[in-house]
């Protein structure tokens, strides 16, 4: 009897090593295994799902700008594949002309959506992304089946604001417009020249920018926008274009108790973003609102080209790189825009 427990220690032994094995090779699925199975599974996704909807970023910025909205569109259509597009993200904006960022999405597009050409596409693109986004749809609609266009702050038109320098800055920077500038710089928790100081820069970073290609293309009357406009006229896939306004710095203060104007910046700044000779002074403090619509090149009466205003929109995150915006007022975040986009999807999907 006594000689049998060294082999049922044996026995033991192994079948805790056996288990211990067994486990490792738990763990080993769970760190490598599961994510490829994961990966492998959303691409057979974007194979057999015909509904692909391509979002297109904005100037300077990168295709984790769309993470709300992706996270919306994802939940709203479950059977569609939703994409942002990453291959010309920073400096590639402006380094490149739009149409050679078009094509550079078209080739990234190809290889993360397996037979794309016979998938029912719709685009949504955020300022020069929409540029972008009707650049690509020209170029490859007759490889491509798209059912809608979406742009939300885009510059058909172009960005006026381009056209100011130092020397335009300087001269309107009157007593009342520095005023304004030092209490919103205060009420901000900046020392009082910090936003003086910043709009200057800003002013002379847009005009460094305006030498690359990707950014001369949104200068009014560019060679890119005048063929776009030309294009746009006759367009027969359906358009929605979502403008914002929020035109008042006032809107920016954390403590609304504040009762100051701001008055003489805001006419300034309008005055520079939309230019004099604008009857309508609606802007999302970078882009004019008849720019964002389209306004002198598609009739208002063109069904195929649907505008909608939201008021209250900034066009990004941040105003003069240093000011944050209240939380969802940015135009890709704000809930009446999500909510519109959903619902122009639902239109254009349900015609054949």
């Amino acid at each position: 009897m006594f000689k049998t427990i060294p082999m049922f220690k044996s026995i033991l032994s192994i079948s805790i090593i056996q288990r211990i094995t067994h486990l490792f090779s738990l763990i080993f699925l769970l760190l490598f295994v599961l994510p490829d199975l994961s990966q492998a599974k959303q691409n057979e996704n974007a194979n057999h799902n015909n509904q692909l909807i391509v979002l297109f970023h904005g100037l300077c910025n990168n295709a984790a700008s769309f993470k709300t909205i992706q996270k919306q569109l994802e939940e709203k259509f479950p059977s569609a594949f939703v994409i942002a597009l990453n291959s010309v993200e920073g400096m590639q904006t402006l380094n490149l002309s739009i149409k050679e960022q078009a094509a550079a999405c078209f080739e990234e597009l190809k290889t993360k959506v397996a037979d794309v050409a016979n998938k029912s596409i719709l685009l949504i693109g955020h300022s020069q992304g929409g540029n972008r986004a009707y650049a690509f749809l020209k170029e490859y609609e007759h490889l491509l089946k798209v059912k809608g266009l979406i742009t939300l702050a885009t510059p058909w038109e172009g960005a006026p604001g381009a056209r100011v320098n130092e020397e335009m800055l300087t001269i309107h920077l009157t007593d009342d417009v520095l005023n304004d500038l030092h209490t919103l710089s205060v009420s901000l928790g900046y020392s009082a020249d910090t936003l003086e100081k910043q709009l200057m820069f800003e002013v002379q970073r847009n005009q460094s920018m305006c030498m690359f290609p990707g950014a001369k293309d949104l200068i009014a009357g560019s060679d890119f926008l005048c063929a776009t406009q030309k294009m746009l006229i006759n367009e027969k896939v359906p358009i929605l274009s979502i403008g914002g306004g929020q035109n008042n710095f006032r809107s920016l203060l954390p403590n609304k108790s504040n009762k100051h104007s701001f008055k003489a910046l805001n006419n300034m700044y309008s005055l520079f973003t939309v230019g004099k000779d604008h009857p309508n002074k609606n802007h999302d403090m970078w882009i004019p609102l008849y720019s964002q619509h389209a306004l002198n090149i598609v009739p208002q009466n063109n069904k195929k080209f649907e505008r909608v205003f939201i008021k209250g929109v900034f066009h990004s995150t941040h105003v003069w790189s240093i000011i944050p915006v209240p939380q969802h007022q940015a135009i890709l975040s704000h809930p009446r825009v999500l909510d519109t986009i959903v619902k122009f999807i639902k239109k254009v999907s349900s015609k054949k």
